[in-house]
């Protein structure tokens, strides 16, 4: 058909820059031959747009090209929330590597620690054998492939006094002599002596041991050695011996291992002059002058133990119910140990029984 007739297409532009839009207008001519779409260019400030046909004739609803030039400002906007997400990122990132390398270094350490717990308890079970003693160093101290390595050693509860058999055998003295020699005046230890026995006869120990053992036979004893400390009259003796708690006791049978105990409390029991004592002690180390090693003697009687005391039998007699040549109750202490961190138990045991009897287990 000749002739022609314009046609108006209408596009709604967005603009970003003004948050506002406007209309484009691209005008077409439909013309006889063919179709020609021509292009203009609309714009609103620095944004200029492109409005022209994709493909086909230049009718109504034809799909159209918008080409947006940003301006500086966008350019600047757009940069910086590129570097905020880099940012953003780097951070997460970060906190992410320093939480799991807190989470490798505690399971490091719990691996650790279990290790050296483990090796504790390897060291116990050898130290618990009622044939191992003090000299099997090669079985007391080993170490293992991975570094690691666990260290026993064995002690006799039978060298300490026990308090419990001393108040109630009527062994005062003995206590009162103790304290003495640390220092404490006569007045003080014997009021320390008596304070023990008016604490354990109190009414209100007694109720709370009833309560704890829901009403069972309450017993004059101290059930541990670290109970003593809540005596009042105690105090004194604490204050001059710091280490009270490693001379006393409350398992065994409250008599004295000759063979295991030092010469100070050899003097304190049996009533022997100290050189009498070094020289009794002395003996059990053998030829080298050393404790605990292969060639260490033992008194397999007490009659030998007697001899070696210079005493008669009638004052041997006073004393000899606290005498033993075996120890009734052993300490047995292993640590282990591996790249710094360490562990220990501590087991009090009758290794003389069958089976072991086992009185205590600690554990720090």
């Amino acid at each position: 058909m000749a002739g022609s007739s314009n046609k108006h297409l209408v596009h709604r532009v967005f603009s970003p820059r003004n948050s506002m839009s406007f209309v484009a207008i691209k005008m077409g001519r439909r013309q006889s031959g063919p179709r020609r779409t021509g292009v203009r260019w609309r714009g609103f400030g620095r944004n200029f747009f492109r409005i022209g046909p994709k493909t086909g004739d230049l009718a109504p609803g034809s799909i159209r090209e918008v080409d947006h030039y940003p301006g500086p400002r966008e350019r600047g906007s757009a940069l910086l929330l590129v570097l905020f997400t880099i940012i953003l990122l780097s951070g997460l990132i970060t906190a992410t590597v320093g939480f799991l390398k807190n989470d490798v270094d505690e399971y490091g350490a719990r691996n650790k620690e279990f290790r050296a717990r483990q090796l504790a308890e390897s060291g116990l079970a050898f130290g618990i054998h009622p044939m191992v003693n003090n000299e099997d160093r090669s079985l007391l101290e080993q170490k293992a492939e991975d570094g690691g390595m666990f260290r026993v050693s064995i002690a006799s509860e039978s060298t300490r006094l026990n308090i419990n058999v001393l108040l109630q055998s009527g062994h005062e003295d003995l206590l009162e002599s103790l304290f003495a020699r640390w220092g404490v005046a006569a007045k003080s230890a014997k009021a320390a002596v008596e304070g023990m026995h008016k604490y354990l006869s109190s009414s209100a120990r007694v109720q709370t041991i009833q309560a704890t053992n829901q009403g069972a036979q309450f017993e004059a004893e101290f059930r541990t050695v670290e109970e003593m400390s809540l005596v009042p009259e105690f105090a004194a003796v604490m204050e001059k011996q710091p280490e009270w708690v490693n001379f006393f006791t409350v398992w065994g049978d409250g008599k004295l291992d000759v063979n295991l105990a030092d010469a100070d409390m050899v003097e304190l029991v049996t009533g022997v002059s100290p050189a009498t004592a070094k020289e009794f002690v002395k003996y059990r180390w053998g030829p080298d002058g050393k404790p605990f090693t292969l060639d260490d003697r033992v008194y397999n009687s007490m009659d030998e133990v007697r001899a070696a005391l210079g005493m008669s039998p009638q004052q041997f007699s006073l004393v000899q119910d606290l005498l033993s040549l075996k120890s009734a109750v052993d300490r047995i202490e292993s640590t282990g140990i591996i790249a710094g961190y360490q562990k220990t138990f501590a087991a009090i045991v009758s290794r003389n029984t069958t089976p072991i009897r086992y009185f205590a287990w600690q554990e720090r």
